[in-house]
């Protein structure tokens, strides 16, 4: 796999799934890096149940990667609370689409290239409640070191949060997310974030992505085959359709 579609942040909203839709027909990715995000923060407060409506678009998410048939590797944020219906629901598309894969706490991978994720808010102590998914840097080291341990060339890792500075991450979660990256050292780390703060930085060998929310008509993506300098491509998924080169 080379070409990744990276994106997050469809907060519920129906046109931006149709935007991921397009998205997947028209740049045929070999893979999409999803950073978690589906659900809109405005439902989420407080919440210990998934409502009808939100179990209703976690149907058409998986529908969406899954009909593409397009590898593509999940993970939540903060709000797709709770966890365990977004891991029920997540392993039975997985069972339905087995291109679809689950990767939070989770390593998966194929041709050489292993890729693990940690949904939600990061931070120092603190672990999930029922109404938001956030974990303590202690909980992401224990599963991120088998990421560590993969004996493939290639690694990816997927954040709920950014680090900080210019991608916008903010106060212990940025901390948590910048120091995560510098101790896996993974070749790719896509991160989510908020659209104004996309965008792309580099620490060592590391290439760190914010591809900005769909719903805002943001994405990114990703090309292993170009030069480094050309590897990757903030999208703009508006009508029509334009991107710039970062």
């Amino acid at each position: 796999m080379r070409r990744f579609l990276i994106c997050g942040g469809l907060c519920g909203n129906e046109q931006a799934l149709k935007r991921l839709g397009r998205a997947l027909e028209e740049h045929r990715p070999e893979a999409v890096l999803f950073v978690g995000g589906v659900l809109s923060p405005a439902s989420s407060s407080g919440r210990n149940e998934l409502s009808a409506a939100d179990a209703r678009f976690y149907a058409q998410f998986y529908d969406t990667i899954g009909e593409s048939e397009t590898f593509s590797a999940v993970i939540p944020g903060p709000d797709d609370a709770p966890l365990r219906e977004f891991l029920r629901l997540g392993m039975n598309a997985e069972v339905e689409s087995p291109r679809v894969h689950i990767v939070h706490a989770t390593v998966t991978g194929g041709d050489d290239l292993a890729i693990c994720g940690m949904g939600g808010e990061l931070t120092e102590k603190h672990d999930s409640g029922e109404g938001r998914i956030r974990h303590s840097r202690n909980i992401a080291e224990y599963f991120l070191r088998n990421l560590a341990a993969a004996k493939m060339s290639r690694k990816i890792l997927l954040l709920g949060s950014p680090p900080s500075g210019e991608l916008g991450g903010l106060g212990e979660s940025g901390t948590v997310a910048g120091e995560l990256i510098d101790s896996y050292h993974p070749h790719i780390c896509a991160v989510a974030g908020d659209s104004p703060h996309r965008g792309m930085q580099r620490v060592a060998h590391t290439t760190i992505i914010n591809p900005g929310r769909l719903a805002d008509g943001c994405a990114a993506w990703f090309d292993w085959s170009r030069d480094r300098n050309q590897q990757v491509t903030m999208l703009d998924l508006g009508e029509p359709a334009v991107s710039r080169r970062v």
